[in-house]
Parts: structure tokens; sequence; C-alpha cells
């Protein structure tokens, strides 16, 4: 049993790992192409959104990806 806790715990790491990486990446290039109305947004609000971009990166990063160039 510990070690599927063990487990849980290493996935549930990377995950955010991966999370905090494309919060990085997102924030820097990608948050406007997702959503216009973000542009210009103060820091204010991109540290506000820090959970739910490190909780939602994979639907994040899919529509980024589905974005159309701007």
């Amino acid at each position: 049993m510990e070690e599927i806790v063990s487990i849980a715990f290493i996935i549930a790491a990377i995950y955010i790992v991966c999370g905090i990486i494309f919060y990085v990446a997102f924030i820097t290039k990608g948050i406007e192409k997702v959503d216009a109305s973000a542009h210009g947004a103060t820091w204010g609000f991109k540290l506000i959104i820090i959970p739910g971009v490190i909780a939602l990166w994979p639907l994040l990063l899919k529509k980024w990806r589905e974005a159309p160039i701007r």
C-alpha cells in the first residue's frame, strides 16, 4: 500500500512540475492567444491565475495549440 501511495505522489509531483513549466511559457507567450482580453494583463492577474493554470495545464495547452495565429 505504501508503494502505491508513493507512486501516486510521484505522479502528482511530475504533473505539478509540468504545470509550473507550462505556466511560465503560457504567461509569456500563450495567454494572449487563448484569451485576447488578457492583453496587457497586470502581474497581479498573472499571479492570481497560477493555481488554475497549473491544475488545468493540459486543457490550456490544447486551447493554445488550437488558437488561431494572431
